[in-house]
């Protein structure tokens, strides 16, 4: 089983709906994997990443895109989005939905035993941005469908499948003030309802969850 909760800092409010911005991120993350021989397919490592995005002046579309590696003792993922994005403006809030490509890689280890989860195809979004008092909130949606290339390895043994595969994640996210620094902490959780596993002497899925903690800096 797999989650992900992100803690990230950087940015102003006004630069998740309007303009351009590039930021980066470092942070601690938990990917919770399912058992790989003697692992437990539990670790905790770093994460960091690069995105950005640009919304085009007098349209509501904006096009976004991030990338990200994550590694621990037993674990390596690297993940690349790139999204398309409409925003509606009701005054102080903000409906968003979009859609774009989306790939994850990932390599679990334990001993001399291997398993790659090869993730490649859409990712849906959906997303809602307001005020408490003066603060602004973003809640955020995202529905992941993918062809799921799933590979073992333990010596001269090796299998190999193909599947669909779906994720679900939902983000939360608020701007707040650090040492006088306009900031931004991410709350996130996502769901991989689909991962290889290698259980009871064969190769399938099973669910994991991944929890991640960063913090975002602003760019440009």
């Amino acid at each position: 089983m797999a989650v992900c909760m992100t803690l990230a800092l950087g940015m102003s409010p006004a630069s998740a709906i309007d303009g351009s911005e590039l930021n980066t991120s470092v942070g601690v993350w938990a990917p919770l994997l399912p058992s790989l021989g003697s692992s437990s397919g539990d670790s905790i490592g770093t994460i960091v990443g690069l995105g950005g995005h640009h919304r085009f002046e007098g349209y509501r579309t904006s096009v976004e895109s991030n990338i990200k590696y994550g590694v621990t003792n037993t674990t390596e993922m690297i993940n690349f989005d790139a999204i398309m994005r409409d925003t509606w403006d009701f005054g102080d809030h903000h409906l968003s939905a979009g859609f774009g490509y989306s790939m994850m890689n990932w390599d679990q280890d334990a001993g001399n035993q291997s398993i790659d989860s090869d993730y490649e195809g859409a990712k849906v979004v959906a997303g809602w941005q307001s005020t408490f008092g003066r603060t602004p909130v973003w809640l955020d949606l995202s529905l992941g469908l993918y062809n799921l290339d799933g590979s073992y390895t333990s010596g001269a043994v090796s299998d190999h499948f193909s599947d669909f595969a779906t994720t679900y994640g939902v983000d939360l996210k608020t701007d707040f003030v650090a040492f006088g620094i306009p900031s931004r902490a991410v709350f996130g959780v996502n769901y991989l309802y689909d991962f290889a596993a290698f259980q009871d002497g064969q190769l399938g899925t099973d669910d994991a969850v991944v929890l991640t903690g960063a913090v975002e800096f602003l760019l440009y």
